[in-house]
């Protein structure tokens, strides 16, 4: 048989599509956007199944695509007996107590400038001669101890006059040149000439008083100079050096400004140093609250004074300085010594808490089933400030969500509420649930 003509077999073609277009229901080839559904639309809110071996999460039960296994029906806030022991499900009950928080904060040691005193020259002259009190910063002077030998004219000629008067039995004389060395503090160089002595151009400062060198002084009366130098001048009352209590120390501290509302005058602080560890029998107390915060790192200063008579603080070392405040009902800071101003709030482990930055959830028992099942509501909580103990255990203060003998997941929390965004029930990122979310999404356009 001859075959047809390639044209005749086009036209032929054509004509049978035309035919089968027409002759079809029009629902077989078009669909209406009201009977529109997408292969992958979520399933009911509540319901998926998962995998018990791999990542796998589908809308309905069988197999698992994967490994073959078995999918397991997720139901949202519900934990089954396996997996709260596989999982080390754990719980804690709300509370209801004083909000008692520690504050920890680190310290520089610095001497007590409450304690510094100078010692100071009465007369004028050139020094000639230091001696170890004032070489060094540092140096411990006792009573008495030399600091400099001084070439002083003034005192060379005024133990003259005193010799003078004293071979002519001049009384009135005597007495009153006494008393001139008396107020230069050189008793001991009128004692000198009273009893025979030369005079001499040279005389020796010595320190009226104890303490630790700490600096010099400058001339204008600072505490923040040198110490004296050979050769040089040096005028009437100025300051030598300055002496400081050995064993009187501040330490500056710097608390957070979320808890600098928390300080008060007189409040005790517990330190502790990285190479002595606990001191125990160190208590100092805050005895200056600055009035206002630190713009530049956010913090407000504070000063706590205290003794150290075994020399275990060291000048620029860096304390750890721990403050136990409680809060008042209102929540501002009551007297950590006394209860009867402390507040009573209900109280939740920070643990319990799931946070967005915004947003705060914690999932809440609702019923324990007899088969070990547990069942969980996801409570929105309302936050106050959180607490943290001796321990580094926090606390948060709940205003609103939870009662005092509420149970709540401290471990696993992040399981339940995602198990509850696979079911597409409310949780930490959906209020409303995924499912709910993604209805009000926009319509999908074609």
């Amino acid at each position: 048989m001859r075959p047809l003509p390639s044209w005749l077999t086009v036209v032929a073609g054509l004509a049978l599509g035309a035919c089968t277009v027409v002759l079809l229901p029009a629902d077989a080839l078009f669909q209406s956007e009201a009977g529109h559904e997408h292969a992958s639309a979520s399933p009911p809110a509540g319901e998926r199944w998962a995998c018990p071996m791999m990542d796998f999460v589908g809308g309905k039960p069988g197999k698992c695509p994967v490994c073959g296994m078995t999918l397991v029906k997720v139901i949202a806030g519900e934990v089954q007996a396996e997996s709260v022991r596989r999982l080390g499900l754990q719980t804690s009950l709300v509370t209801r107590g004083p909000a008692i928080a520690t504050i920890h904060g680190y310290g520089a040691v610095r001497y007590d400038d409450r304690t510094a005193r100078p010692v100071i020259s009465r007369v004028a002259g050139r020094v000639v001669k230091r001696h170890p009190a004032s070489l060094h910063p540092g140096e411990i002077v006792a009573v008495g101890d030399a600091l400099i030998d001084l070439y002083s004219a003034e005192v060379y000629a005024t133990q003259g006059e005193l010799a003078a008067a004293l071979k002519l039995g001049d009384q009135p004389t005597i007495a009153a040149l006494s008393a001139r060395f008396s107020r230069w503090n050189l008793s001991s160089v009128a004692d000198t000439i009273l009893a025979g002595g030369e005079p001499s151009d040279t005389v020796t400062i010595t320190s009226p008083y104890a303490g630790r060198v700490l600096a010099g002084a400058e001339e204008d009366g600072g505490m923040a100079g040198k110490l004296p130098e050979v050769g040089e001048q040096i005028m009437s009352d100025r300051p030598l050096v300055r002496l400081i209590d050995p064993h009187a120390f501040m330490i500056v501290v710097h608390v957070p400004e979320n808890r600098s509302r928390w300080i008060r005058v007189g409040q005790t602080a517990r330190l502790a140093t990285d190479d002595f560890g606990e001191l125990p029998d160190l208590t100092a107390a805050v005895t200056w609250v600055a009035p206002e915060l630190n713009l530049e790192i956010r913090a407000r200063e504070i000063h706590l004074h205290l003794r150290d008579e075994k020399d275990r603080l060291l000048a620029g070392a860096l304390v750890n300085a721990r403050i136990q405040a409680a809060l008042a009902p209102d929540l501002k800071p009551a007297d950590p010594t006394d209860r009867a101003t402390w507040g009573a709030f209900t109280l939740i482990p920070k643990t319990a808490v799931l946070s967005t930055g915004v947003r705060n959830v914690a999932w809440k028992i609702s019923s324990r089933e007899r088969d070990g099942r547990i069942r969980f509501d996801l409570a929105a909580l309302a936050l106050g400030p959180r607490l943290e103990d001796e321990n580094g255990n926090d606390l948060y203060v709940v205003r609103a969500g939870l009662s005092p003998g509420d149970e709540v997941a401290t471990q696993g929390a992040f399981l339940i509420d995602s198990q509850a965004q696979l079911a597409g029930t409310a949780s930490l990122l959906y209020p409303l649930g995924a499912n709910a979310s993604a209805a009000v999404a926009p319509a999908h356009q074609h």
